[in-house]
């Protein structure tokens, strides 16, 4: 007869069933706000407004919509607020 010799895991690694559903509320949350900011992105695409800072109106410069596209304010305003 073969038994599981495998050490069982110590309470403190134990995931509770409240842990399981606050990580996943956590990552839908998450989920949603990227998914907002993408469809914002592709709205001001629509509106020929991709690039362009919504605060100040200035551009975004390319190298940094190319880390991340759905960025809608340039640097300088994004550290003011």
């Amino acid at each position: 007869m073969k038994t599981d010799i495998a050490p069982s895991a110590p309470d403190c690694l134990l995931l509770t069933q409240a842990d399981v559903v606050s990580t996943r509320r956590h990552d839908l949350l998450e989920r949603n706000r990227l998914l907002a900011r993408i469809e914002a992105a592709l709205a001001r695409m629509e509106h020929g407004r991709f690039g362009v800072c919504t605060q100040c109106h200035g551009p975004i410069p390319m190298q940094i919509l190319e880390a991340d596209p759905a960025l809608a304010r340039c640097p300088d305003c994004r550290n003011v607020c």
